[in-house]
């Protein structure tokens, strides 16, 4: 007998569902557990800025709202603690992409089940992808998976196959929790109350705009990931020295101090690092969740400075991106880029061996006299663009560093607004600034193998940047790379692409950003995903 459709549509979601997890504003009585099978009787609290849309639904918010509730759920596609693909982590076993990454066949692990005791099985890959790709959803990757899947089909218990509209070789980055915000969700159980999910806490109770709670799922699948603590409570804090006292005075056992990536205070960039190390705490989080990357906007036109090899490497070489960095950071917030501005360490075709571009003014001089450079004004966009407000004094120094090689250098002060505005028409309307205009501003990548980056940056997209010298390259590139769906051939010739483009100084990366917090000094082995401010894996910490 089939207990479940072989398929999933949006419209069976619409029809089968009212609003998922709505739950009242007043607490919901915590679940009953054995105390003897506590593995510690105590709690782990952590102040947050926000709690976002302050949701259970995951569809209903962006990535930063699994801040909120993605303690309770699992992602199909497992990452490590660095940021890339690690099945021990995912709920899947594996997938195949098939001969040309239009169909996945997703095999599940056997065995998992939700914290109702209920196994899961591939209807709910079928399940939450048609919730996921319903009109209403508001996830990041919704609207992904709506345009990139045609259909799901049930093979069996534990197996599904994804039917892609197209092929597309790096779908399954929507699934993980670096690239996506989609959890897997219950088919059996779309209105529970609470919330059901597979992960290592379960949802216990919480108070509206104050805290919420969750208790240890002490029958987790990974069993090395069961929680180290009995309950978890998140407390709400929006100001950044509020939070920092809450830690000194015991109220939490660790706060974010200043999130990467959402402006909180452009005085302050690192919130309150140095009074928290200072007063006994550590300072830890996940690495390399925002990079900034100088890019060159019209690179592309032949009369254009930034279409000049030798000028892109007096930019390269006229940058002094670690005094700056240690001008404007803690030595715990940031660390300076390396390799092409593409690639990062938790990116494919990332090459430990690529150092950063040297600082050496004297070669930036000769270099900008090889150009044919005469003194023209050389525009910098300058916006606190992603929330990095600490861009505009970046920019600022950048501003410095240029002009001691020689460069006329003038700041535009501008929103990202303004700038989308010049880039975003065809043709750009960039005359104005023109020989060279200039944006330092965070790089945008779509997925973490940056096949997205190679099409916002380096194509000939109508939504591109443009900000690549050779355009039908970087179409060529983004075909050729598009067609290649084994992973380590596709990674190879990624690395090989980071050195070419190495020695092209297409764009200058300058900052590779963390996200901070203070934990109490007895805390150990927390080991958040890298890449993401979101999954924060509170499940790791244990008491020292």
């Amino acid at each position: 007998m089939r207990l479940w459709p072989t398929t999933w549509s949006r419209g069976d979601v619409a029809r089968r569902l009212c609003p998922l997890f709505v739950l009242p504003i007043a607490a919901v009585a915590a679940c009953g557990s054995d105390e003897a099978l506590e593995p510690l009787d105590q709690t782990l609290t952590v102040a947050l800025p926000s709690f976002w849309a302050e949701t259970l639904d995951p569809s209903m918010d962006g990535q930063p709202g699994l801040q909120y509730h993605g303690h309770m759920y699992d992602h199909l596609v497992g990452v490590g603690p660095d940021g890339k693909f690690d099945q021990r982590y995912g709920l899947l076993e594996g997938w195949d992409p098939g001969d040309d990454a239009s169909a996945y066949t997703l095999t599940l692990k056997k065995g998992i089940k939700w914290h109702d005791g209920v196994e899961v099985t591939s209807a709910d890959i079928a399940y939450s992808v048609a919730y996921y790709s319903r009109e209403e959803a508001r996830c990041a990757v919704c609207p992904v998976l709506a345009g990139a899947i045609d259909r799901v089909e049930i093979t069996g218990r534990y197996t599904a196959v994804l039917y892609l509209t197209k092929p597309h070789v790096s779908i399954m980055h929507a699934f993980g929790p670096v690239g996506g915000d989609a959890p897997l969700l219950p088919a059996h159980a779309p209105n529970a109350d609470p919330a059901v999910g597979t992960g290592p806490w379960k949802f216990s109770s919480r108070s509206e705009g104050e805290w919420i709670e969750f208790e240890a799922n002490l029958d987790y699948w990974d069993r090395e990931r069961v929680p180290g603590f009995a309950r978890l409570r998140l407390v709400v804090a929006p100001e950044p020295d509020t939070r920092a006292e809450m830690l000194k005075r015991g109220e939490v056992d660790m706060t974010v101090l200043r999130p990467s990536g959402r402006p909180w205070s452009i005085d302050e960039p690192q919130g309150d690092v140095p009074s928290v190390r200072e007063a006994g705490f550590q300072i830890d989080g996940p690495k390399y969740v925002n990079t900034t990357v100088m890019r060159l906007f019209t690179a592309s036109e032949s009369d254009s400075l930034n279409n000049n090899l030798d000028f892109r490497r007096a930019l390269a070489f006229g940058i002094d991106s670690q005094s700056i960095i240690d001008e404007v950071y803690e030595p715990e917030v940031a660390e300076i880029a390396a390799g092409s501005a593409l690639f990062s360490p938790l990116s494919d075709g990332y090459d430990p061996d690529l150092p950063p571009y040297p600082y050496d003014p004297d070669g930036a001089r000769r270099s900008l006299e090889a150009s044919g450079y005469d003194g023209e004004t050389i525009y910098i966009f300058s916006a606190p663009s992603y929330g990095l407000t600490e861009l505009i004094q970046i920019n600022e120094l950048i501003a410095e560093d240029l002009r001691g090689v020689g460069m006329n250098i003038e700041i535009v002060a501008a929103g990202y607004t303004d700038i989308l505005a010049r880039h975003s028409p065809r043709p750009q309307q960039f005359d104005d600034v023109a020989p060279a205009p200039l944006f330092h501003g965070v790089n945008y990548q779509t997925w973490p193998d940056i096949l997205g980056g190679i099409k916002r940056y380096m194509t000939s997209d109508r939504a591109g940047l443009l900000t690549y010298q050779d355009l039908e390259r970087g179409d060529r590139l983004y075909a050729e790379l598009s067609a290649i769906v084994d992973p380590a051939e596709r990674d190879v010739r990624l690395r090989q692409l980071n050195r070419e483009m190495y020695e092209e100084y297409w764009a200058i990366p300058v900052v590779w950003r963390h996200e901070v917090y203070g934990l109490r000094a007895d805390l150990v082995g927390w080991a958040p995903t890298n890449g993401t401010a979101s999954d924060l894996r509170l499940e790791t910490i244990r008491a020292g």
